[in-house]
């Protein structure tokens, strides 16, 4: 009898028979997957056909059953009556947990998914395959930003080599470096006034931190100060990015050519990070 295993919401859960995958399916087909031994890929609820899985599984034992053939007709009696109780031990250990070679089965097979942004915008958690099928839609998708859940930091898209190779993109143009510095200015939407520290610094935009009152879609106008630079950058800019923990992004949308002449000057100093705007 076939032994399915579901994984839904990342959690893996089996072994079953058929008819007891059926039960646990009908809540949310379209975010359950199905795995069996044999199979290449998890599938959807959707596409699972446990009859035609379970023929090409068979068809694939059978012929690997095949290859085996001519060493197992070298064993010794004795030998053979020896493995045969080793599986009699392990098929029946397996109806209790899957075995060692059924969880390494398993987490070869479980499904990756990414936190993602998009000018720093979160997006929803995506697969591979949705991932660079996202990012092909998109006009520059080196804006999109991968959460590395080991590192806890935000990378962008071109450091998964795999991804970046089938998209072709490469590290993008505006590196985000960061900086002493602050902003003073206001929100031209509301008029209030603003001071506040700004953190990072790149040729398409900066960084603010510890500002709440900023919100996604507003604009800003002001001066950038900072004893790297020997004067005050005046600037416009739009909000792009604002996060519950008070850090803000902003793209420029006006500077002047001295202002960008400093940043693309101490850019090219002080930038080693893999972090963009």
């Amino acid at each position: 009898m076939e032994k399915w295993f579901i994984q839904t919401q990342n959690r893996i859960k089996g072994p079953f028979n058929t008819e007891e995958v059926k039960a646990h399916i009908q809540a949310d087909m379209q975010n359950t997957f199905i795995w069996s031994r044999g199979m290449s890929d998890w599938v959807n609820a959707t596409q699972w056909n446990p009859q035609i899985i379970s023929n090409i599984t068979q068809v694939k034992q059978q012929a690997g059953q095949s290859r085996n053939q001519a060493f197992q007709n070298h064993q010794s009696t004795q030998s053979i009556t020896s493995k045969n109780n080793q599986q009699t031990e392990a098929t029946l250990t397996a109806t209790v947990i899957p075995n060692q070679e059924i969880i390494n089965d398993i987490k070869n097979h479980v499904i990756e998914k990414f936190k993602v942004r998009y000018d720093e915008v979160d997006q929803k958690e995506m697969t591979r395959d949705e991932l660079i099928q996202f990012a092909s839609q998109k006009e520059d998708p080196s804006k999109i930003s991968i959460l590395d859940k080991k590192a806890k930091e935000w990378k962008e898209l071109y450091t998964l080599p795999e991804i970046a190779s089938k998209l072709g993109i490469s590290r993008r143009q505006h590196q985000r470096v960061p900086i002493l510095a602050h902003f003073t200015g206001l929100n031209t939407i509301n008029g209030q006034k603003l001071n506040v520290r700004v953190v990072s610094v790149s040729q398409g935009g900066f960084g603010l931190t510890d500002n709440f009152d900023l919100k996604l879609g507003e604009s800003v106008q002001g001066q950038i100060s900072s004893p790297h630079f020997y004067t005050p950058i005046t600037i416009e800019a739009e909000v792009t990015y604002s996060g519950q923990d008070g850090y803000v992004g902003l793209k420029f949308t006006q500077i002047n050519d001295e202002g960008v002449s400093l940043i693309t000057d101490y850019v090219k100093r002080f930038g080693k990070t893999t972090e963009h705007y």
